[in-house]
């Protein structure tokens, strides 16, 4: 039965266009990048000519061609805030360009011009268009005689003023946008954002299994986890009781498959969902109350052992019935392939679901007639299972480090986790929902660029642009300023976990400036 409520063509939902207009658009189609995000924001679009609008003016031209000091792009957003007086080259432009604030944003437009102020006909409208493309001296010079000629015989418009929308119009061209493709981007546009609100799970199980696609798909995949969590979803390693090749929604959680996972081709992959069935129907029992006897003698002995590690360090096997750290699995698993084909065949046909892997050797020792020589090594095995050399509890951050190896982002912990609470009271997940004023918020250093100021009182000057996160969120921009980088520059690198101090000053623009940190 089709869901009436869910109309992806609903243009007046007013919750698709503020999730637009707060930026929050990764994986919105055209808007998913941080330049498309930020632009989201200062143009606020609320209907689709506006977001078509703001399609054409974050390409490159339009961001590029400067006049009186600003980009193409910042004068439309001026001007519909009501910063800029908008104004007309000539009163006869204004029903042209009222849509876009006076600003030349399609080539429909100079069409448009052409022939209401120099009596173009259809064809003759789209060779300016095409003269412009091309920059032929010789045919922009044709039809710039015919444009000058056509807007003067009226009367109305003086050669000097015809000869300054000509050249407008020619500097506008080279960067103006087909509006009929920048609507049907932007219909697209509203409709990826339509599924981001209405099916927001289905969203990010889609675009994450899309991320494969991407030039980085790590990166891809961290930012879509972390914009995941300002929606209070959950992305999670693989586990037993979920277990696909592919990402995969269950409830308001994403589950990890295990073809994301470093380490597990797509052969492992289908070896591995191909057992399972059997495994099941022998065990009598579902996949997700497997206990850990269960998954190291079945897989383990059939799954290769880059694959079988790469899981275990991901806790794939951890579930209902299973809830050993991950590093007291590895340690197991290895001490399980110190033992021979032979023995570990018997144990996989004679194994209890219920024992541990020291009471299955255990019982193997007094069942399977094994020689003399090889006893004492069993034996061996055995009790360093039972009394290891090293602790085998898993440690936050080692959980944090091992996931962000094999699954490119940390899931079950973050490195902020670890930093004394009574240090902070902010997170980056409040600054982006629109907390302001002074903040103290524990963040982990995803990357850090420096930049040479060139304006102010003393340019020259490195200040730092970073991108940070904790376990609720990210921030695609924290600032520091010369003076706060210059004094806390030592501590401050990718990967490093600090405690930041500084203040957001709107909830528009979420930008985190940062005064001070310390070491966490």
């Amino acid at each position: 039965m089709v869901n009436s409520t869910f109309n992806i063509d609903d243009f007046s939902d007013t919750r698709v266009w503020d999730l637009i207009c707060s930026g929050q658009t990764k994986g919105v189609f055209q808007l998913e990048s941080q330049l498309g995000r930020s632009w989201a924001k200062r143009v606020a679009p609320r209907s689709i000519e506006e977001l078509a609008a703001l399609i054409s003016l974050i390409r490159p031209g339009c961001l590029k061609a400067f006049t009186e000091g600003k980009s193409m792009t910042q004068h439309y957003v001026d001007r519909k805030s009501g910063l800029d007086e908008v104004t007309y080259l000539h009163p006869s432009l204004e029903p042209i360009l009222r849509e876009t604030y006076g600003v030349l944003v399609y080539q429909e437009q100079s069409m448009k011009i052409a022939q209401q102020l120099a009596g173009f006909d259809l064809e003759g409208a789209d060779g300016l268009r095409k003269a412009i493309g091309k920059k032929k001296a010789g045919l922009m010079a044709k039809v710039k005689k015919a444009f000058l000629a056509g807007a003067t015989s009226k009367g109305d418009i003086t050669k000097e003023a015809a000869e300054e929308i000509f050249s407008w119009i020619e500097k506008s061209n080279r960067y103006a946008f087909n509006k009929s493709h920048a609507v049907s981007y932007a219909v697209n546009a509203f409709r990826s954002a339509y599924c981001k609100v209405h099916r927001k799970v289905k969203f990010f199980e889609a675009y994450l299994n899309h991320s494969e696609r991407k030039p980085d798909p790590h990166v891809e995949i961290k930012e879509l986890v972390s914009d995941a969590k300002l929606y209070d979803i959950d992305v999670l390693p693989p586990r037993l009781n979920n277990l696909h090749g592919d990402f995969s929604a269950d409830g308001n959680t994403v589950y990890f498959g295990i073809s994301n996972v470093k380490g597990v081709g797509s052969a492992e992959t289908k070896k591995m969902l191909s057992l399972i069935p059997d495994i099941e129907k022998k065990l009598g029992v579902s996949v997700k109350d497997f206990t850990w006897t269960d998954s190291l003698f079945n897989f383990g002995l059939k799954i290769n052992k880059t694959c079988m590690e790469s899981l275990i360090n991901v806790g794939t096997f951890n579930g209902a019935n299973n809830n050993k750290h991950r590093n007291a699995m590895l340690y197991e698993y290895k001490s399980y392939r110190d033992l021979s084909n032979r023995e570990r065949e018997w144990l996989l046909e004679n194994y209890k679901s219920e024992d541990s892997l020291i009471a299955s050797i255990d019982y193997m020792i007094n069942n399977l007639k094994i020689n003399s020589n090889r006893l004492i090594k069993v034996f061996d095995i055995r009790n360093m299972i039972e009394s290891p050399p090293f602790e085998l509890t898993d440690h936050p951050e080692r959980i944090a480090d091992t996931e962000h190896k094999y699954l490119g982002v940390a899931l079950t912990y973050c490195k902020t986790d670890a930093v004394e609470s009574a240090a902070v009271n902010c997170t980056c997940k409040e600054i982006v929902h629109g907390r302001t004023g002074k903040v103290n918020v524990a963040i982990h250093i995803n990357s850090l660029r420096e930049y040479k100021t060139k304006n102010g009182k003393n340019p020259g000057q490195i200040m730092a642009f970073l991108s940070v996160e904790d376990a609720t969120a990210s921030l695609d921009s924290a600032i520091m300023f010369p003076d706060a980088y210059s004094q806390f520059k030592d501590i401050l690198y990718e990967g490093n976990t600090v405690v930041a101090f500084g203040q957001v000053s709107s909830k528009k623009d979420t930008s985190l400036i940062i005064n001070k940190v310390s070491q966490a």
